[in-house]
């Protein structure tokens, strides 16, 4: 009890030192050209995305930066997009507007890609946290939208999950010393996914011994915390103040430590 009276103090502190503008605190680019309809249906596309993320963890305190790029004849309507990190952060999306409102919603990249910033940089050595983040992040958002139940969320984890286990050929290294490799292989979504294990995990000890979960907790640590840190130290070490325990240093070390593919069932 003396726990969780703890994380609600937090999480109000967080919530009341949070402004309240900052969830329409967006900036749009126009790297091409774009028509005034296009530029309109890709603003309310991104600002009903943006507000599912405030919804979720509450408003992030920057400014975020949205460049669109033209690219016609995709395969898909965002074929490709990129985090920006440093003075400025946010996102490069690359659209093609010929696809409809409905199917840029039901599309994983802008969840995943603004996801991102919820935390901050942590360096190429933590890119399969960092991926794994945005990855587990990315249906929770698509959650918010409306555009999958949480029987779609739980199914699509556990298809991603067992296809990455898969393909994962490095049972001899624990995940956080394979993923480098795994990422150097190309071998993304095996990297994205079990990185992704790790919030997953998190999540489930979470819910089963406490009277929190990991969204409740990250929504605090953007409150509270999101200047703040810059290495992943940093990161484990208030997402664990923020809980009274050591549930996000403990996972981590059987990522770094423990041989073979993050443990999902």
């Amino acid at each position: 009890m003396k726990h969780l009276v703890r994380f609600l103090s937090l999480l109000l502190l967080a919530i009341a030192a949070t402004p309240a503008s900052a969830a329409a605190n967006l900036q749009f680019h126009w790297q091409d050209e774009f028509s005034k309809d296009e530029q309109h249906r890709l603003v309310a596309w991104i600002e009903e995305t943006d507000a599912a993320i405030a919804t979720i963890v509450g408003p992030l305190p920057f400014t975020r930066h949205i460049f669109f790029h033209r690219r016609d004849s995709a395969r898909g309507p965002v074929p490709w997009a990129h985090t920006q990190r440093g003075e400025q952060q946010g996102v490069h999306l690359h659209v093609d507007t010929s696809y409809t409102d409905q199917a840029f919603r039901k599309d994983w990249t802008a969840p995943h890609e603004l996801s991102h910033l919820i935390i901050p940089y942590l360096g190429e050595n933590y890119a399969w946290y960092a991926e794994g983040f945005a990855s587990y992040m990315q249906y929770q958002v698509m959650g918010a939208m409306g555009v999958l139940a949480e029987e779609d969320i739980a199914a699509r984890y556990q298809s991603r999950f067992q296809r990455a286990e898969g393909k994962y050929a490095l049972d001899n290294l624990p995940f956080a010393t394979a993923a480098p490799k795994l990422r150097a292989a190309r071998q993304y979504p095996t990297m994205y996914w079990g990185g992704a294990i790790y919030f997953w995990q998190v999540n489930q000890w979470l819910a089963s011994h406490t009277e929190t979960n990991l969204i409740e907790t990250i929504r605090a640590y953007v409150g509270c915390c999101r200047r703040d840190v810059s290495h992943v130290k940093e990161l484990t070490a208030s997402l664990d103040q923020l809980v009274s325990g050591e549930v996000f240093s403990r996972h981590m070390d059987l990522f770094r430590h423990t041989p073979g593919f993050p443990k999902f069932n």
